[in-house]
């Protein structure tokens, strides 16, 4: 199993909810996991649901941050490139992006989203 599709596995473990994303993903995808695009739908669905339910996308991203923090290489590469730097920018992403831990929120300032 490939470092990206193990951490998807804890991450679905962590997050039952998005269990139906990924099961279209694989319908979409022909059933070839593709994580970097996955991880896209990931933070579009982090965005959406910032608003509906902060709470627990507040969590989601607190084990996100103990993850990367923890991480290898990979798996901070995974979480930096295919999550945070999928986020809308500012003012869109206003809401999901203020409520990053610090080091998310950190990537996502290099990645420029915080500007504006």
């Amino acid at each position: 199993m490939t470092a990206e599709a193990e951490f998807t596995r804890r991450l679905i473990g962590a997050v039952p909810e998005l269990s139906p994303l990924l099961d279209e993903h694989l319908r979409e995808q022909e059933d070839e996991f593709l994580a970097y695009l996955f991880m896209g739908e990931v933070a579009q669905w982090l965005h959406q649901q910032s608003i509906a339910t902060p709470d627990r996308i507040g969590e989601v991203l607190a084990w996100l941050e103990s993850q990367f923090s923890a991480g290898t290489f990979d798996e901070r590469n995974l979480i930096d490139v295919g999550i945070i730097e999928m986020l809308p920018a500012r003012p869109e992403g206003s809401t999901i992006l203020m409520m990053l831990p610090p080091e998310l929120r950190a990537r996502a300032e290099v990645a420029g989203l915080l500007e504006a």
